[in-house]
């Protein structure tokens, strides 16, 4: 089935990581939105994480996916449906993009919050409260349900062990299409 898997979650709890394994062990390409989008614009989003032009940069993200199509029918894709703005107050990227990403499946990673703040503050030294991951996470949920049923695209909510379980669970997730 030609698509993507959209591997979603809040900064720090493990697209990356999980997307990387996954990868190589399924041999379909994974890559980060962040990094499709300042490979275009030039921003560097680190540990800064915030945006200059949130509506841009996902025109920029579905431009460059329609490109990597091209090349390979199945990938896997780690984003937000939500970030911080240069505030540190939660942000929700344009609905749109979503529905011209060619979805499969969102599969949405949440963690303890104190988890993800300590990945944060040891990955980028960013130091974020209980209550703005708090914040960051419920609304990155809320966001995911609301696009996965606007636009009838299968969901999976995993909550993250930080071990080959992760890996697993995923597996058998994506397999099940």
């Amino acid at each position: 089935m030609n698509g993507l898997y959209f591997i979603a979650g809040v900064y720090g709890v493990g697209k990356s990581t999980l997307c990387e394994k996954i990868s190589t062990i399924l041999d379909i390409p994974f890559y980060s939105s962040g990094d499709l989008i300042s490979n275009v614009n030039g921003e560097s989003y680190g540990a800064n994480k915030t945006v200059k032009d949130k509506t841009q940069n996902q025109n920029i993200l579905v431009s460059a996916v329609n490109q990597l199509y091209l090349r390979y029918p199945t990938m896997l894709l780690a984003g937000h449906f939500c970030i911080f703005d240069k505030n540190t107050k939660v942000d929700i990227l344009p609905e749109d993009v979503f529905s011209q990403l060619k979805i499969l499946k969102i599969i949405l990673l949440e963690a303890d919050e104190e988890i993800i703040i300590n990945h944060l503050s040891k990955r980028d030294n960013k130091f974020y409260s209980k209550e703005q991951i708090v914040e960051l996470q419920s609304t990155e949920h809320t966001q995911a349900l609301k696009i996965a049923s606007e636009l009838e695209i299968p969901i999976v909510i995993h909550q993250m062990k930080f071990d080959d379980c992760d890996i697993d669970e995923i597996l058998i997730k994506i397999k099940e299409d």
